[in-house]
């Protein structure tokens, strides 16, 4: 049985969680694939040629190889929820049940973080399975020259399409950080902004996850998301966007109305996401985590 608090004088406010927005959208939007026959997979090519080789004057050309490998990628991220409210129920709570504000609730508290947990999480194992990765103590004396390690491998893909996820902890060693020195002028006349986030570093964009639930190494999904017993806190991701495929195959909400289902005599809410992450096989060199070091056992 549900609770729900029926209303005796309100104005309507919600009192909700702090939520951030879909961080990962800074690594761009659907990728332009095509699922094989409707279906849930994809195909890559992968062509290979060999070298040139020492031209002999006296006879014709060296004969060359040329391949073409397929990789097959299949998506296995399918979710959804579906919520009832009986009609009288959204009417004697003030529409606080009403359909806009669960909707409103459920994607900012649920879905959002949910997609972020799954592909910081399935990317940080994959570089952890390509040995780049490392296990780190972050530190005010050590965060900057980690982070600027950690993007010089993949600098070949353009500082422009490179993005760092960055936890609360790492971005507070890096703002304080002893490997560089700062100067902070006050010349306005009352009332001073100070910022002092670090947003980039060398044309590299940095985006901070002061979510850290959602910033963790391994998550159980099977009733929403929630980190494994043995999940991490990731101290700092680098992702190069033309490394990775995202793909969102279906991201549907349906509401029916009283009387336009079968379920009862009220609202019905259905919410879909069918989507994935993956990280092309001949770019996984685009793909760079630090993790916290695991708390020793005794």
């Amino acid at each position: 049985m549900v609770a729900i608090n029926y209303v005796t004088k309100d104005n309507g406010a919600l009192d909700q969680k702090i939520t951030q927005g879909l961080l990962t959208s800074a690594l761009g939007g659907n990728a332009d694939v095509e699922l094989v026959n409707g279906g849930k997979s994809f195909t890559l090519t992968t062509i290979s040629t060999s070298g040139l080789k020492a031209h002999s004057r006296g006879k014709g050309y060296n004969s060359g190889s040329v391949e073409n490998a397929k990789e097959v990628y299949t998506m296995g991220q399918d979710r959804d929820v579906e919520f009832f409210v009986d009609k009288q129920d959204v009417d004697e709570t003030n529409q606080d049940l009403a359909a806009a504000n669960i909707s409103k609730v459920f994607i900012e508290e649920h879905v959002q973080p949910e997609i972020d947990a799954y592909r910081f999480s399935k990317l940080a194992k994959k570089a952890v399975e390509a040995n780049q990765s490392n296990s780190d103590s972050i530190t005010k004396a050590n965060v900057y020259s980690k982070i600027k390690d950690a993007i010089l491998p993949v600098r070949k893909y353009g500082p422009q399409n490179i993005v760092v996820f960055v936890s609360s902890e790492t971005m507070d060693a890096l703002e304080q950080s002893t490997e560089f020195t700062r100067s902070i002028t006050n010349q306005n006349i009352g009332m001073t902004a100070l910022e002092s986030r670090v947003t980039s570093i060398d044309g590299v964009q940095l985006v901070e996850v002061w979510d850290e639930d959602r910033f963790m190494s391994d998550y159980d999904f099977s009733d929403g998301f929630k980190a494994t017993s043995d999940a991490v806190k990731i101290n700092f991701l680098v992702v190069a966007n033309p490394a990775i495929i995202q793909l969102v195959k279906e991201n549907a909400v349906y509401l029916f109305e009283p009387g336009q289902h079968t379920e009862g005599d009220g609202y019905l809410y259905q919410n879909r996401l069918y989507h994935d992450i993956f990280v092309r096989k001949n770019k996984l060199d685009g793909i760079r985590v630090s993790l916290t070091k695991p708390t020793a056992t005794k």
